[in-house]
């Protein structure tokens, strides 16, 4: 069997088991375009972007959460692994689902975006760019989501990855500012809330420390899961 093969199916089950959160996401994109359609002020187009960047950032990183704990209370997980798939394909296939959940809202949210500024006569020059590191964080974010799923419960698993993922944030109050590259999430919150349209924005590093962010969760995720029992029962 190729090795992308089982890979390829298990992300694309875990995408139809999310079939409802994308069509309702997808659904409420469209809709909202019709109200932003009948305003064509350059700070209306730059909040779309910025708010739903946000809701695209937060699902990609929550469809992650339930994913092995629902696999696991259907014993879905034990029939799969019983075909000879290695653990690691069996994260990295969820992985890439929430990949490709995270890459069908980028698009939307680009392709609206571009269409709000080409009927407003605004630069979309850096949209492409801003979006596909965008997309990066989301799978940094789902890869950190999977890793803390692996063994704990998917509420513990929320509160866990939010911390990781938004040290900055939590800890700004004390003074201390850790580096912004080590933290892509966040970094990417804040040069969209600065972005304005212009080709001057330069996120490829944050998109870089994403990229590595989401090997290194993937990789630490299945080190643990290798070590855990699929088979006990959640009850």
């Amino acid at each position: 069997m190729n090795l992308r093969q089982p890979i390829l199916l298990i992300a694309a089950t875990f995408v139809r088991s999310q079939w409802l959160v994308l069509s309702i996401m997808a659904a409420y994109l469209l809709g909202i375009t019709g109200v932003f359609a009948m305003h064509q002020q350059k700070t209306e187009v730059l909040f779309f972007l910025q708010w739903h960047s946000f809701y695209v950032l937060f699902l990609g990183g929550m469809v992650a959460v339930p994913a092995l704990y629902n696999e696991r209370k259907t014993r879905r997980i034990i029939a799969v692994l019983s075909k000879g798939i290695h653990r690691w394909e069996y994260l990295a296939g969820i992985l890439a689902g929430c990949a490709i959940i995270s890459g069908v809202l980028c698009v939307l949210v680009a392709e609206i975006t571009i269409w709000l500024c080409h009927e407003g006569h605004y630069p979309t020059g850096a949209v492409p760019g801003m979006i596909f590191v965008l997309f990066l964080c989301c799978v940094a974010a789902a890869a950190v989501a999977l890793f803390f799923s692996v063994f704990l419960h998917p509420l513990l698993a929320t509160i866990a990855s939010s911390i990781t993922l938004l040290l900055p944030w939590i800890v700004e109050g004390t003074g201390w500012r850790p580096p912004e590259l080590m933290f892509p999430i966040v970094a990417i919150a804040d040069l969209l809330k600065s972005f304005r349209l212009e080709a001057s924005a330069s996120p490829w590093s944050i998109g870089a420390a994403a990229a590595l962010y989401a090997l290194l969760f993937l990789a630490a995720a299945s080190a643990v899961f290798n070590r855990r029992d699929v088979t006990a029962s959640l009850e």
